[in-house]
């Protein structure tokens, strides 16, 4: 095996990654490298000239042909950054991406002048959400709900890694029924989440990385729209009035979604709130009086 130095080998391998149609080649070279080496990624820019043993290559190239797969990189490098904290992530659950910040940010400005507030997660693959919301109010209880055990795993797992899991209830079981004996009925102040929107027969239009995440967190049995509203009414048992419902959209196509909520006459101030890239990414509803 030949040397090669660092400058050469994040060259090759930004090119390698291009040609499969990675969006960020150069970044996720760099942060593979880095991972192997066991350094900062800045690191590498300052010893550009630095030969890459043997050992480190055949690491290096392993987790390189991954990336060729389009495994995501959070699944490569073990760990993913959400709302300044860092969250392990494995196979059994979603990577958390930026667009779900938009969720906590919501969730957060609502209970911030709360004494006491209650926060129910549906879905919470790494439990980023209820964890990052814990961190911003001390005095909430959280929820944490998983159809997953290797999920919940996981979730406990960050929890104790960001010492809050003395304030998180994890629930194994589908949607909010796991509630049931441990939140009294209209007792939440605010129940979240990003649910699994993609049709089955829609496999083969979504990014080829989804395809590397749990299918039970991408994908749904039949029309997305129904998953949202059983969501919504069983969320209707839970949440006080004036309580809010956040919930994560596809990104496209709403109006299904608002139409069902609004059909259940227990939510009102329906609303969506776009992302950066200006889709509609977030729906807000209010829980109505009785």
């Amino acid at each position: 095996m030949s040397e090669i130095t660092i400058r050469r080998l994040l060259r090759l391998t930004t090119a390698r990654l291009r040609a499969v149609g990675v969006e960020s080649p150069e970044l996720d070279a760099g942060l593979l490298l880095a991972q192997v080496l066991d350094v900062e990624r800045f690191r590498l820019a300052l010893e550009p000239d630095r030969v890459v043993g043997p050992d480190s290559r055949v690491e290096f190239e392993r987790l390189v042909a991954l990336r060729e797969e389009r495994r995501p990189m959070a699944h490569l490098l073990g760990q993913v950054e959400f709302w300044s904290l860092t969250f392990e992530v494995t196979e059994a659950t979603l990577s958390p991406r930026p667009e779900t910040e938009m969720l906590v940010e919501e969730a957060a400005r609502f209970v911030r002048l709360l004494d006491a507030p209650v926060i129910v997660d549906v879905g919470t693959g790494t439990g980023c959400i209820p964890i990052a919301l814990a961190m911003e109010q001390p005095t909430a209880s959280l929820h944490a709900i998983d159809i997953s055990v290797d999920a919940l795993c996981v979730a406990r797992a960050n929890a104790a890694r960001h010492g809050v899991e003395a304030r998180i209830d994890f629930h194994l079981g589908d949607l909010l029924a796991p509630l049931r004996g441990h939140v009294p009925p209209r007792d939440a102040d605010v129940v979240i989440s990003n649910p699994p929107y993609v049709r089955h027969d829609e496999s083969g239009d979504v990014d080829p990385e989804v395809l590397w995440e749990p299918r039970v967190a991408v994908f749904c049995d039949g029309d997305p729209v129904h998953l949202y509203e059983e969501i919504a009414r069983q969320a209707a048992a839970y949440v006080r009035p004036g309580g809010l419902l956040l919930l994560e959209l596809p990104g496209d196509a709403p109006d299904g979604v608002i139409d069902a909520l609004a059909g259940l006459g227990a939510w009102c101030a329906i609303d969506v709130h776009p992302d950066l890239a200006g889709k509609p990414r977030m729906l807000c509803a209010v829980r109505g009086a009785e």
